[in-house]
């Protein structure tokens, strides 16, 4: 009888885990598709974002430099697309979006916000997926600063030793690459993954597969959360953007 049951009860966690594994892999997937899918910017919503001396803009690019002294709060929203935030010079934050074709409306009718005031940057962009738009912050930054950092779907390159401060990353779906030689870039680092992997390619790093919630302790200040919905998360120790 203790052999029929412990068969029966190995066979429900069969099933119970198989059933898990397939909701958990078609709410990925589904992400996924609607991430590829996604017209973000198709109709767009009101832009607030107001030109000054010195933004550029043409046909599939604009840029522009604002002072920002990287303390207080950055909060960066991006639809989708490919994503780099790195270390900028001195107090100026420095924003730069390339297309890779020429969306229906001009390159500011998808910049919907651009508050940026030295203690305080607020921006959010929702440039149409299929334009393939490649999104450039620079930005000075100091221990204090508190940065939220949101890209809905695409790959997301982020300079974790050279962005200061309490970091919050989330990424939809697709791809995080951080550049990050060891642990002095942190106090605290905490990776979550909901479907998908984890590569550490740091000396003594390991990797990981599925579901994964992973936290480190680090010799640095600040903290850093990294959050991908269904995608990948690769950690390397080299300073440059092609892993």
């Amino acid at each position: 009888m203790k052999v029929r049951n412990a068969a029966a009860v190995r066979r429900v966690c069969l099933v119970t885990f198989y059933a898990m594994f397939c909701v958990l892999a078609l709410s990925a997937t589904a992400l996924v598709a609607r991430a590829e899918s996604n017209n973000c910017g198709e109709p767009p919503d009101p832009a607030r974002y107001v030109a000054q001396p010195g933004d550029t803009e043409d046909a599939q690019h604009i840029a522009m430099e604002r002072s920002f002294t990287g303390e207080g709060k950055l909060e960066l929203n991006v639809c989708s697309g490919e994503l780099h935030i790195k270390p900028g010079h001195g107090n100026r934050l420095t924003l730069r979006i390339e297309t890779a074709s020429s969306p229906e409306l001009k390159m500011r009718g998808y910049v919907k916000t651009l508050d940026i005031s030295p203690g305080q940057a607020t921006i959010s962009l929702q440039f149409p997926h299929k334009t393939h738009p490649v999104v450039t912050l620079e930005l000075p930054s100091t221990s204090s600063l508190r940065s939220e950092i949101n890209l809905g779907a695409g790959k997301f390159y982020f300079d974790a030793e050279g962005i200061l401060g309490n970091r919050e990353l989330n990424l939809g779906a697709g791809e995080a690459y951080l550049t990050m030689a060891d642990d002095r870039g942190y106090a605290n680092f905490e990776a979550n993954v909901g479907m998908g992997s984890f590569h550490d390619h740091r000396p003594g790093g390991r990797s990981s597969h599925f579901i994964i919630s992973r936290n480190y302790q680090g010799k640095g200040d600040g903290s850093l959360e990294v959050n991908v919905g269904a995608g990948s998360i690769d950690i390397d120790p080299r300073r440059n953007e092609t892993i």
